[in-house]
């Protein structure tokens, strides 16, 4: 009873906070408004079409449809992989704040891991914006702030050089990669090769001299790769990203159908009342089952207290004789005839 009032104390309290969330929600889609040539880079499609998509509707593009779609996978992903990493170190290399202030290496090796998901298996959540760009930052954010503790030791840096051995850095290591993890869970945006953006946080040098200048850096990085993917991976008949935030309707507001929520209740309604009957009729096996093993039990026991005691019964035929007619339950005419002879035989 307390758990029941504990649950129904909650749900006016999750109603509100519904309520609330849907002052955010817009009321409708709003990518459905743009022209359609704009609109697939944005990941959206008409929601009565189904995979694999049309591609672009003007060469070279339309000529996708005509070879398997494994083959354009192939040829879609590496080249994205290869675009996407050349924008990265092509910006970082060339004048640039990341270069003339930040003094930032050409690329963090972490986004080629990245370029596999986000263009191979563009499918998998995560490798989907959210996961991407905020794993990303979120790893890079935890590995530079637990590093920034280690080098207030000003040994640190030459332990890193491997100048002098330290466990130092191995311990860094790995406190700044397996805590990026428990952020990225805690906030599900797991992104595995963010994994090696807090590792190298804590032991790449040329990033552990970055500081906090690591930060603009990666989301810089990321926001390259992810703009250079809604690109390639909406020019043929794949689609990404499947969402931006969370599978479903995340910022749009659903309209309700009262018809269908009435229909809903009803049936709501109708379940529970079969559920009842169903706890009913189970309830009553239960009792009748009940009431018959009782049965059994009394006539196991007025059976039991008509066995015959092995002290009462003599070799003789009059001990037999009266033996049996004390009990004519338990003895068939056969056997009783046979127990006869072989008393006479006796």
């Amino acid at each position: 009873m307390q758990l029941s009032n504990g649950n129904e104390k909650r749900q006016p309290i999750q109603r509100r906070a519904y309520g609330i969330l849907r002052w955010f929600k817009v009321h409708r889609d709003y990518r459905a408004s743009l022209p359609p040539i704009i609109s697939r880079f944005t990941g959206y499609r008409a929601p009565e079409a189904e995979p694999p998509y049309e591609p672009l509707p003007f060469p070279p593009f339309t000529w996708l449809t005509k070879i398997p779609l494994r083959l354009e996978v192939w040829i879609l992903g590496w080249i994205g992989a290869f675009g996407g990493i050349l924008l990265i170190e092509a910006i970082m290399s060339t004048s640039t704040a990341f270069r003339d202030v930040y003094h930032t290496p050409t690329i963090i090796t972490s986004f080629g891991a990245s370029a596999v998901l986000l263009f191979g298996v563009i499918e998998s959540p995560v490798a989907q914006p959210r996961n991407f760009v905020l794993g990303h930052f979120i790893s890079a954010l935890v590995g530079t702030a637990i590093t920034r503790l280690w080098v207030l030791n000003g040994s640190y840096q030459g332990w890193l050089d491997n100048t002098e051995f330290h466990p130092s850095t191995f311990i860094n290591g790995g406190l700044s990669m397996a805590t990026s993890l428990l952020a990225m869970l805690i906030t599900g945006t797991a992104h595995p090769p963010a994994g090696a953006t807090g590792l190298n946080a804590a032991v790449q040098t040329q990033v552990v001299t970055l500081s906090w200048r690591y930060l603009p850096t990666i989301l810089a990085s990321s926001l390259i790769m992810l703009g250079w993917a809604l690109i390639i991976n909406n020019l043929g008949r794949r689609r990404y990203p499947l969402y931006w935030w969370a599978p479903g309707a995340t910022f749009v507001c659903i309209e309700e159908n009262p018809e269908l929520q009435k229909a809903e209740e009803g049936e709501v309604e109708r379940e529970e009342m079969e559920e009842g009957e169903l706890e009913r009729e189970s309830t009553a096996a239960s009792e009748r089952l009940s009431e018959d093993s009782r049965e059994a039990g009394e006539r196991s026991r007025r059976l039991s207290s008509r066995v015959l005691d092995p002290e009462r019964i003599q070799t003789g035929p009059s001990s037999l004789q009266s033996a049996i007619d004390s009990f004519p339950g338990e003895f068939s005419n056969r056997r009783l005839s046979s127990s006869r002879e072989r008393c006479q035989s006796d």
